[in-house]
């Protein structure tokens, strides 16, 4: 670590990973000689990070501000969040030096998003996320990825794998920056419908997630500010698992992601994915793409006015189907399906106001909240939550713009999602704790009680941010 003289190292004999004993000088030596082939991945993004200062064996906890005390020399992006209402300040990182001061925080897991701050809104890859939910186990995940390359081939397209480190594939195309992040992720939502009807074993849909035995192809991780994990970070896992760049042929029957690890990824001479940024591509919609990701009224003969007097319709969705036109607007009809998941998400809604909707999967539609200030991401913090019609699992997925004159009026994009874990539902608390890319941590939502006001209007909760 000679010629480092502007990093200070700290705590060196630190054990991070227990099981194996390793400790914080071969995670920043790992960083500092991996470094050649991770900086074109970190370079000029903002980066988020998993740090362990207690090691793996205690809670860690997910960051993305720069922490007080930083060198001056370590480079930031400042950017205003709305639902934080306060700025952000990530880093990015440039350099070796930034890189070993990192590993020196115990950042063990990096994350990057998919757009560089020259670029935010335009992404430079396109990213496919193909996790298996047990009992399908890595082996179903190379099926399902081999089962990709063979796709995104016959559309002309390089694609490049990578071991995630923990139980599945990531797998990206890089791209001319000329796309929306609405577009990439289409695209590859496009391409998990594809795959699914060739292979019961993938899931294409959102409330898919965790369907026992299935293969997710998670395109939602396509949306700004989102992220994956850097290509050759370290994971949290036991046996100090690295997100290990493959090719091709490497990928078949048997390959585990244990055996790339600390130990022996800097032993690998080829780097599979060196100057992926010199192979950018144009996505071909032409050929992948239809005029609308799905067909509305095609699935049943029936009429849209016989579905919807059609139970379930009659008893949840009638408040969400009364106030739509659905030969306006491109809103999912939906229906009520059985829950395959317990699933939040939160939509930037731009209607005649800013908000968020809060949305949480229940009883086979999505109970629904809309939030003026924001989801709170500091505990403590306490936002105003109305109660609004359930809606249709669907809507989880639904991107777009509701028409003019049209209940909802404005554009709708996903802002966060995720699995949650349910703790307390009843009439007037729901606790929870919620897994997602930007949402963390343990929340709880408490109606307001008005005593003059009849049960129909009394939709006024807090929805709440609680300490760990």
């Amino acid at each position: 670590m000679q010629g480092f003289r502007k990093v200070k190292f700290t705590n060196l004999q630190k054990i991070l990973y227990p099981e194996l004993g390793i400790r914080k000088y071969q995670v920043i030596e790992y960083y500092i000689k991996i470094a050649p082939r991770m900086l074109d991945f970190l370079a000029d993004r903002a980066i988020s990070l998993y740090r362990f200062p207690d090691g793996i064996g205690k809670e860690g906890f997910y960051g993305k501000d720069a922490p007080k005390g930083k060198p001056l020399w370590v480079r930031t992006y400042r950017r205003h969040s709305e639902t934080a209402t306060r700025d952000v300040e990530y880093i990015v990182c440039n350099d070796v030096e930034t890189l070993a001061w990192l590993a020196n925080l115990a950042a063990l897991e990096i994350n990057i998003p998919l757009s560089r701050i020259s670029s935010l809104e335009k992404p430079d890859l396109v990213f496919f996320d193909i996790d298996p939910e047990p009992p399908a186990n890595f082996d179903d995940a190379i099926g399902a990825a081999l089962l990709l390359k063979e796709k995104l081939d016959l559309l002309g397209l390089k694609s490049y794998i990578q071991t995630s480190g923990k139980k599945g594939f990531h797998v990206v195309l890089p791209i001319f920056q000329k796309y929306t992040f609405r577009q990439t992720r289409a695209f590859v939502h496009q391409m998990g419908k594809f795959l699914s009807k060739e292979s019961d074993l993938i899931m294409s849909e959102f409330r898919q997630t965790k369907v026992p035995g299935t293969v997710y192809i998670d395109y939602m991780q396509n949306i700004r500010f989102k992220t994956m994990i850097c290509p050759y970070s370290l994971r949290a896992q036991e046996q100090a698992t690295i997100a290990t760049p493959l090719e091709w042929r490497e990928v078949k029957r048997g390959l585990r992601p244990e055996k790339f690890n600390i130990f022996n990824v800097l032993e690998r001479k080829n780097d599979p994915w060196s100057g992926l940024f010199e192979q950018k591509q144009t996505l071909d919609f032409d050929n992948i793409m239809t005029k609308r990701e799905i067909d509305r009224h095609s699935p049943s003969p029936a009429t849209d006015e016989q579905l919807l007097t059609r139970k379930p319709y009659a008893s949840a969705l009638k408040e969400y189907t009364s106030r739509r036109d659905f030969k306006k607007t491109s809103e999912p009809m939906g229906r009520i399906t059985k829950d395959t998941a317990n699933i939040f998400i939160v939509q930037e809604h731009h209607a005649r106001r800013l908000h968020y909707d809060f949305r949480l999967s229940r009883e086979g539609v999505l109970k629904s909240w809309a939030v003026p200030k924001g989801i709170p991401e500091t505990p403590g913090i306490k936002r105003l939550a109305i109660q609004t019609e359930d809606h249709p699992l669907e809507y989880g997925e639904f991107e777009g713009t509701i028409p003019k004159g049209e209940y909802g009026a404005g554009t709708v994009e996903i802002w966060d999602k995720g699995p949650y874990e349910l703790k307390i539902w009843t009439e007037d608390k729901i606790e929870f704790s919620l897994r997602g890319n930007k949402l963390h941590g343990m929340y709880v939502l408490v109606k307001l009680k008005k005593p003059n006001v009849k049960p129909p209007k009394q939709n006024e909760w807090l929805l709440i941010k609680l300490r760990s």
